[in-house]
């Protein structure tokens, strides 16, 4: 799922798909029926219920879609329905509510090679389940922000070390297994005591996204091909420019494997506030501590840990660059603010930055709201803490419905307009108003 929020759309204004529309109903009926047959195969094993959910496929630039189950005003092709989605609606791997169901939403064409695609499947498949099984936590209001310690040089440093002691308990077995697991417990649990707000956060993102990618991996791939991907996963992650909220994508998926590895019951033992982590540390009989500065520091070592700490510095020292810019730009700078209320959202969790006192900046973004909708590709957007306003830089020119800035393209609704920002000069606001 790239985001946390529910889009509920409007099934009435769905329509039936013209001949000149493009998505290839015999690609996407493979698809679908490849989910059906990896649902199929699971029967409830990993969870207890069913996978086999309601799968729209949808093209975020036409707004065609193709799906599994009927919809009002869909057409029947063969074993599936095409419609076009309403006008408006955000498309994004994620859960939406249609024809008062809850949906897995996938954007066609699908991206990735055939184990990324089931995966996928699989992923956004349990994302439909989870409020069922109790582990979706507030995720659909939005509530769940990311963990903005990690993407500080500190907490990245010891994410990383986790990451790597990981992967060394997925390539090795017996004793080197359990020493390597014993090694990435010590290192998140030192990580813990470093900042009094990262644990809370990282249990709820593990048990969203985290457990959510596992069980993509588990239903959708071969026994055999299980660990390589995960350790694929963690090799993306640590590539990533924020850590914030995409670290689950690794840490999720590795102690998903190394569970299964250990009782093949664990996944009922879940609760909202499991820390998955600790999970499989009792799962191997261990009893690992907090460690110390100095104990902490000894074992990065035995991980990489001096190549870790380089590569950070030189990370921190553009993040200060960067931070430098995002201030300008969206902090003192000429704005455009447009308020965060009753809104819908898609973003891609591994494309943001923490600016600290702040918000977060948004590099890929959908938002759309009373007053319409804004899409960011490349961009920066600023979500203040508190999600109740989102800044961008101030437009050349505001005349329109559709207003452009850099990165960044605004569709106004009838009845709202850009008007000045009283409080800041030079800067606008999206106001309602004759236009």
């Amino acid at each position: 799922m790239r985001c946390t929020l529910v889009c509920a759309l409007v099934a009435s204004t769905a329509g039936a798909v013209s001949s000149s529309e493009t998505i290839a109903t015999t690609a996407a009926a493979k698809v679908l029926e490849r989910a059906h047959a990896l649902c199929e195969a699971d029967n409830g094993r990993l969870w207890g219920v069913s996978l086999c959910v309601p799968i729209v496929l949808a093209d975020p630039n036409t707004l065609e879609a193709v799906a599994n189950r009927y919809v009002p005003g869909a057409t029947r092709a063969g074993a599936v329905y095409q419609f076009m989605l309403p006008r408006g609606t955000q498309v994004a791997n994620a859960p939406i509510l249609f024809d008062a169901k809850r949906w897995a939403e996938i954007q066609w064409p699908m991206y990735g090679d055939a184990e990324t695609q089931a995966v996928t499947l699989m992923h956004e498949s349990f994302h439909v389940v989870q409020p069922r099984l109790g582990f979706n936590g507030n995720a659909d209001s939005g509530s769940i922000s990311g963990d903005a310690f990690l993407d500080t040089r500190t907490g990245r440093v010891w994410l990383r070390g986790e990451l790597h002691a990981l992967r060394a308990a997925l390539q090795t077995a017996g004793s080197r297994r359990t020493q390597a697991l014993r090694d990435a417990v010590a290192m998140r649990l030192y990580r813990y005591s470093l900042s009094a707000s990262t644990a809370k956060l990282e249990r709820q993102l593990d048990v969203l996204e985290g457990l959510a990618e596992g069980t993509g991996i588990d239903a959708g791939l071969r026994a055999d091909r299980r660990v390589p991907y995960a350790l694929r996963d963690i090799a993306f992650v640590e590539k990533q420019p924020s850590y914030a909220r995409s670290f689950a994508y690794a840490t999720g998926p590795a102690y998903t494997e190394l569970l299964d590895a250990a009782r093949s019951d664990w996944r009922r033992r879940v609760t909202p506030s499991t820390d998955v982590a600790l999970m499989a540390m009792r799962a191997y009989g261990l009893n690992v501590a907090t460690p110390d500065a100095a104990h902490a520091q000894a074992i990065i070592l035995r991980y990489d840990g001096n190549a870790i700490e380089a590569q950070e510095a030189a990370l921190a020292a553009r993040k200060t660059s960067l931070d430098a810019k995002y201030r300008r730009e969206l902090v003192v700078g000429k704005t455009l603010l447009l308020p965060m209320l009753r809104f819908h959202i898609r973003f891609d969790p591994r494309d943001i930055e923490t600016l600290d006192g702040f918000g977060s900046v948004y590099h890929t973004l959908s938002v759309a709201a009373a007053w319409g909708s804004i899409d960011v590709t490349g961009g920066d957007a600023l979500i203040a803490a508190d999600f109740k306003t989102l800044r961008v830089r101030a437009p050349a020119t505001h005349a329109g419905d559709v207003v452009r800035g850099v990165g960044w393209t605004l569709r106004l609704a009838p009845g709202y307009t850009i008007v000045p920002d009283p409080k800041r000069k030079g800067s606008f606001i999206v106001a309602r108003g004759a236009r």
